[in-house]
């Protein structure tokens, strides 16, 4: 048992215990917001009896705040000043606290992360304006021989990045309109099945294929390229062949 004169005495003594920091606050703003400005994100928990005190916004670990964002001091309400750009910049680290004019630090640090909502703003771009390949007569339906790559700077992970890929036209047509087939979400050229079966008969042709990719977000239009395919000629045919390719 702990003696009485103990227990006083711990109780008495001021206990040095850390102060806790409060939670990081996690705020969102729509990129390229179009409506009127300031706009109000968020209301901070600031303490009612701190009211002589003035709001400091800052950068991370202190620094100087960089970016449109403000305090009003009346409402104690984070505000943003301009439209933001994501691709610009995704995230801002800031912190707020609540101070004496002498620096004496009465509320805070209270860390703010304000993220920026992506808006299907990008348009996606082939990494290239031609791709070449040949064919040769191993090549069969299915199996791609060229694969066309294409990026969007939306964000990742998002429907504003997932990419589709289409063909739009096959010139000449003959002797079929879908000589071939692109995987929609790899973007891996090969020959159709019908393509497949034409090919003896094709195989002097160059094909020109135009292809586009578009995200699955709202945006209207896409980016095109060309695909040009060409045969080998009958007497540098060799059985059992695939396609060779190679890009410009």
């Amino acid at each position: 048992m702990v003696p009485a004169w103990l227990w006083l005495l711990c109780v008495s003594v001021p206990q040095a215990l850390p102060k806790a920091q409060p939670a990081e606050l996690s705020v969102e703003v729509p990129e390229n917001y179009g409506g009127n400005f300031p706009l109000y994100l968020s209301k901070l928990p600031l303490p009612r009896e701190g009211a002589e005190g003035q709001i400091v916004l800052s950068g991370d670990s202190g620094k100087a705040a960089e970016g449109p964002f403000a305090m009003d001091p009346d409402s104690g309400f984070l505000l943003v000043t301009r439209a933001l750009d994501r691709e610009e910049q995704a995230e801002y680290q800031l912190q707020v606290t609540l101070e004496m004019q002498d620096g004496h630090v009465l509320w805070g640090p209270q860390p703010v992360l304000v993220h920026v909502k992506d808006e299907n703003d990008q348009v996606p771009h082939f990494s290239q304006a031609i791709y070449r390949a040949r064919l040769s007569r191993g090549t069969r339906p299915g199996i791609p021989f060229l694969f066309l790559e294409a990026s969007d700077r939306d964000e990742p992970g998002t429907a504003n990045s997932d990419l589709r890929f289409h063909i739009l036209s096959q010139a000449p047509a003959q002797p079929s309109p879908d000589m071939f087939q692109l995987e929609p979400r790899l973007g891996a050229l090969a020959l159709s099945p019908r393509g497949s079966t034409s090919l003896d008969h094709a195989l002097e042709r160059t094909y020109q294929l135009l292809v586009q990719v578009k995200d699955m977000g709202d945006q209207a239009s896409g980016h095109q390229a060309t695909a040009t395919v060409e045969g080998r000629h009958r007497r540098d045919l060799w059985p059992g062949l695939g396609a060779r390719l190679w890009a410009c």
